[in-house]
């Protein structure tokens, strides 16, 4: 990122914290050689400011979390004042957020959360303003070298230990010198000066290599024999370069190679890395072989931010080893896009259920042998403040990749109880629970404690969890069930037949219901599903266990699952879902 666009991101930064937190008085503070320097200060907070001086604050603010600052060691008029340290790659500040309030006030939850978020995303853009010499922390490495001039590069001056050299230097340096580590910002600096310094716009490509699963080789041979693979693997890389290429040692065991593409074909080089980083390593007793993932993004004629391509280039190496490492992935715009919005959205889920954004709908689903609601379904919804409605496609995996659906699954359950206990009737309460929920410990005792708490009768609640669950086929899965249902909570197998062997589950494990997935009942025209379907059907009502079609959208639909032999059906057919399960069945579709 230039200085021209750096300073424009913390001013985004600062509006962002000022949506998510009431405040005004903002400000970005990029570490400098003499202390802080001011990247970015709201109008709010210079008004603060006492006769427009900046004080820094001395030394830095004690651990990642806000701490409390008197206004005056900034110079501020302020009655309260809170600093968030934002730490580079290297664990040293290379900047802070400040917050500042005319009033008295805590740092409570959400502020708390607005500052770490902010410092997350201030890193790179500080990393990229701030100068060569960080300001370091107590606990942070040694600070970059100063700059060297290498009079074989024709008096070009880069940063030491990333200079170009030749086959024959690379070859004549020990292993073991040939890693140290370059912080982030000086590898942002490197990126940068290429960029200026390219003739006509001249393309070349940012790579980044990652060795898979490193810390188990840490782990089990210890940090030397560690050492010595990164070391062989850094003179593999360089053997593979030409002197015009810039290859240095990023953070861990992570390798920067800046090339350009005029002078040799991008994939083909990156591929000819990974086969040079699998060739097994001989080290003293042992015979090592690791495996890499790549990054690439070429830099177009256009491109000015050094920010921006570094991120790019980790994208496309978090694709490569989410796809199991070993292999390279090229930087896709459209990819990238997709990527940042997901990053993005996930972190307005993080504050959703706090905002009060979350809400809960209630599908019915029938007895198709009566034609009356048996039943309803509590739905997840997110009403984000922007994006309006997200679909839960969408945001519930997210939630579950991260974590965040233990607090919001557990949410839903308690506010599902407390509605359904508030409308007594005969009705049932269906509830789902991930994966992650159920195998959580002390789940049994929180479900206990949901009922207690709301008084919601547990033979009244339904509890539907998926295939994903039933994977884990060992006795404490199996206890877990038990559990549950000599409570009197029943369990439904939910979208089945998506998963795995899951004919297996209908004899071998306890539940009462299963969910046909609507895949199934769209498809139940061609004889082979509708064979399938009869099998299942009858499997499972020879166990005394219902069988639900789920995605009954059509009216005629009903009629055909009901001389299927299902039990019961859901679907807008059955009832569209209702925010108050007080108005279930009030005007329920005759079936």
């Amino acid at each position: 990122m230039t200085t021209d666009t750096g300073p424009a991101a913390c001013a985004a930064l600062c509006r962002m914290l000022e949506a998510r937190t009431g405040l005004a008085a903002f400000a970005v503070l990029k570490a400098g050689s003499q202390g802080y320097d001011l990247a970015h200060a709201t109008a709010a907070y210079r008004a603060l400011q006492v006769s427009g001086a900046l004080a820094t604050p001395a030394g830095d603010p004690p651990g990642p979390a806000p701490h409390r600052l008197p206004p005056a060691a900034l110079g501020l008029s302020a009655a309260a004042c809170f600093v968030q340290p934002v730490r580079g790659a290297g664990g040293g500040s290379v900047g802070l957020v400040v917050a500042a309030s005319r009033r008295a006030r805590r740092a409570g939850p959400r502020l708390a959360a607005a500052l770490e978020d902010a410092a997350a995303i201030a890193a790179p853009l500080l990393a990229a303003l701030a100068p060569a010499e960080t300001r370091p922390l107590a606990d942070a490495g040694p600070s970059l070298p100063p700059p060297r001039r290498d009079p074989a590069a024709g008096g070009r001056t880069g940063v030491a230990g990333i200079l170009p050299r030749s086959p024959a230097e690379a070859a004549a340096r020990p292993a073991s010198a040939a890693v140290g580590v370059l912080p982030r910002a000086a590898a942002h600096q490197l990126v940068a000066s290429l960029l200026r310094a390219r003739s006509r716009g001249e393309p070349f490509a940012v790579i980044i290599l990652d060795i898979d699963r490193f810390r188990a080789v840490n782990e089990a041979l210890g940090s030397e024999a560690g050492d010595l693979a990164l070391g062989e693997t850094w003179q593999r890389i360089r053997a593979r370069t030409s002197p015009e290429d810039r290859v240095v040692r990023l953070e861990g065991d992570r390798f920067l190679v800046v090339t350009s593409p005029a002078r040799r074909q991008v994939r083909g080089f990156a591929e000819a890395l990974l086969a040079a980083v699998a060739a097994p390593i001989d080290l003293p007793g042992r015979r090592l072989a690791l495996s890499a993932s790549v990054g690439v993004v070429v830099a177009g004629p256009a491109e000015t931010s050094p920010v921006r391509l570094m991120m790019q280039a980790d994208t496309a190496l978090r694709r490569a080893k989410a796809a199991g490492g070993g292999r390279l992935e090229i930087h896709e715009p459209v990819l990238h896009a997709a990527l940042l919005d997901r990053s993005l959205l996930e972190l307005d889920l993080r504050h959703a259920l706090e905002n009060g954004e979350l809400g809960l709908v209630y599908q019915p689903y029938v007895d198709l042998a009566t034609g009356e609601t048996d039943g309803v379904e509590a739905l997840l919804r997110w009403r984000h403040p922007t994006r309006g409605e997200v679909a839960p496609a969408t945001f519930i995996p997210l939630a579950e990749a991260s974590g965040l659906i233990l607090p919001i699954g557990m949410w839903a359950l308690r506010t599902a109880c407390a509605a359904a206990a508030a409308r007594p009737g005969r009705f049932a309460l269906s509830v789902n629970i991930s994966p992650l929920q159920f195998h959580a410990p002390g789940f049994v005792a929180e479900v206990d404690a949901v009922l207690a708490a709301t008084r919601f009768p547990a033979e009244r609640l339904e509890l539907e969890i998926t295939e994903t669950v039933l994977m884990r086929d060992n006795p404490e899965t199996t206890a877990q069930l038990r559990a549950l249902i000599a409570r009197g909570i029943r369990i439904a197998l939910d979208d089945f037949g998506t998963g795995y062997s899951a004919l297996a589950y209908l004899s071998r494990l306890p539940h009462h219901r299963i969910k046909l997935d609507k895949s199934f009942v769209q498809d139940m025209a061609r004889p082979s599903t509708a064979g399938l379907v009869r099998a299942i059907i009858a499997l499972a009502r020879s166990g005394g266990i219902a069988v639900t079609a789920e995605g009954v959208e059509r009216p005629e639909q009903i009629a055909a699952v009901r001389a299927m032999g299902f039990s019961h059906a859901q679907g807008f057919a059955t009832g569209t879902p209702v925010e108050d399960p007080a108005r279930i069945g009030e005007a329920a579709p005759a079936v």
